[in-house]
């Protein structure tokens, strides 16, 4: 399923051909101390409008594109290029009207030049252009105005006019020194650079939000958002909390060439279709996607709508995991590290599965602590997310060790081994002679035991090996165990 709905969008602005010059370089000019291309491909796109009517396109929505495209040879190029792309071109170029064309220059992937042939003149700017316009815009769902200050703005508070008389949002990609033209439009989409250039330096997140709502009230528009580069985005709108938005793409970062165009493309197709009405956040988080998939791309790229779909989908997913993740981390931490009973046993197990997370097992008396204690268990918890120690109670230490076992009661020791291990295991008593019961109640990934054990010997190996589980066995420190330093305690006091 798309999300975006059947619609038209109206793209009114400067229209310009992108080339792409390929080649190799091996030598240098013999004229004069620059090297020489060997040129191997060039590949042709729409620029400016022409591209941001193609990301329209791409998304399944039905495109009108109102930009003068000259009768020259790049223009008849990019006119071949706009209608292969299933794009309706209004254009009503003068006589001798040049085609926009940028070339860039690249060899190994670095751009060594770029080439701009403008014509920077006005569009036709008679009465007819706004009479046969009002047809467009009645027909349409919304409006994108992009303004690459090659004159198409001349007329453009005329079609804001227009655009409101007829309920018709209109989105605006801005140019220039002066944002006044664009009063009552419905939003625009300037970069931090065209955004500084209109209200000054901005220092930090706070200033530009600061500055943004003076420019939102003085020019009378809803919604305003700045594109950040790496740093996202950030959308100021009328009556609504400011929204930072994380940028998607902070590495793979080919070509930002055209990620403007693709915002404010997509950014307008999201809001009319959007089932909330005047929902510009999630608009703008899906811009904000788009614009992270396209600059991994050479220069200006389109991405199709489902393609967009599934990688929003895949992203709010991510995203809610994320948010599940940290609540349930939450909850983990709010049990105490000490397990009292057997109801709280499993709570705990529960919630670390459900964050798929290892857990680990290991068991003792730890009578009394020393080194090789201390350094066992550091290397346990290293091995696992989540460790869970099984100490004996009293009476099963003095099952195993004698009546004159334990020294310390099981209070202490506990205690002690919450200090040992940092609060970072969780610890729980058990009474049987071995801890069997425990081990098929937790079901641990790695069950682990000290060095003077032989796998086959440990208590609970078979039953985790069985269960897709694993025994890792950690070498003792040489010369430490409570038994020899209890003899040594004895020994002294003789």
């Amino acid at each position: 399923m798309s999300l975006f709905k059947k619609s038209k969008i109206l793209v009114i602005g400067d229209a310009m051909l992108d080339k792409y010059t390929f080649g190799t370089i091996d030598r240098m000019s013999p004229e004069a101390p620059v090297p020489i291309l060997k040129v191997q491909e060039e590949i042709l796109k729409p620029g400016g409008a022409a591209n941001v009517a193609a990301n329209v396109s791409s998304l399944g929505i039905e495109t009108n594109l109102v930009a003068n495209v000259g009768k020259d040879n790049n223009g008849k190029a990019l006119s071949r290029l706009i209608k292969n792309l299933k794009i309706n071109l209004i254009s009503n170029p003068y006589e001798g009207f040049k085609t926009t064309t940028k070339t860039r220059v690249i060899s190994q992937n670095q751009q060594l030049i770029r080439i701009d042939d403008d014509s920077i003149d006005s569009i036709n700017s008679k009465n007819t252009f706004i009479a046969n316009i009002e047809k467009l815009v009645k027909d349409c769902n919304a409006i994108i105005f992009s303004d690459y200050n090659k004159g198409s703005a001349k007329n453009i508070s005329n079609l804001i006019k227009v655009a409101n008389k007829n309920k018709k949002p209109v989105f605006i990609d801005p140019k220039g020194d002066n944002f006044d033209c664009y009063k009552n439009a419905f939003a625009i989409t300037p970069n931090l650079k065209e955004f500084e250039n209109i209200v000054g330096c901005c220092k930090d997140h706070k200033e530009i939000i600061l500055k943004a709502k003076k420019l939102l009230k003085k020019l009378n528009i809803n919604s305003l958002l700045i594109t950040l580069g790496s740093d996202g985005m950030i959308l100021i709108s009328k009556n609504k909390k400011p929204e930072h938005i994380q940028a998607t793409s902070s590495k793979e970062v080919f070509d930002v060439t055209g990620a403007g165009d693709t915002v404010i493309a997509v950014l307008c197709a999201t809001y009319v279709s959007s089932e909330n009405e005047n929902d510009m956040y999630f608009a703008s988080t899906v811009a904000n996607i788009a614009a992270g998939e396209t600059i991994k791309k050479l220069g200006s790229q389109s991405i199709d709508g489902k393609e967009l779909t599934n990688k929003v989908y895949e992203t709010i997913e991510e995203k809610n995991y994320k948010n599940d993740f940290f609540k349930i981390y939450e909850k983990l931490y709010e049990h105490n590290r000490i397990i009292k009973n057997e109801t709280e046993l499993n709570n705990i197990i529960k919630l670390i599965r459900k964050l798929d997370l290892t857990i680990g097992f290991t068991n003792g008396c730890f009578d009394i602590l020393h080194r090789g204690h201390t350094q066992y268990l550091d290397e346990a918890r290293k091995l696992v997310d989540f460790l869970f120690i099984g100490i004996n109670d009293d009476s099963s230490v003095r099952g195993l060790k004698g009546d004159k076992r334990p020294i310390n009661k099981i209070k202490d020791r506990v205690e002690m081994l919450r200090r040992a291990t940092l609060d970072d295991a969780f610890i729980i008593k058990f009474s049987e002679p071995t801890p069997i019961k425990l081990i098929k109640k937790i079901k641990p990934n790695i069950l682990i035991k000290g060095g003077d054990y032989k796998e086959n010997k440990i208590v609970g190996s078979d039953f985790v090996k069985k269960n897709k589980g694993e025994v890792k066995i950690i070498p003792l420190v040489k010369g430490f165990s409570s038994s020899n330093v209890i003899k040594k305690i004895i020994k002294s006091s003789d």
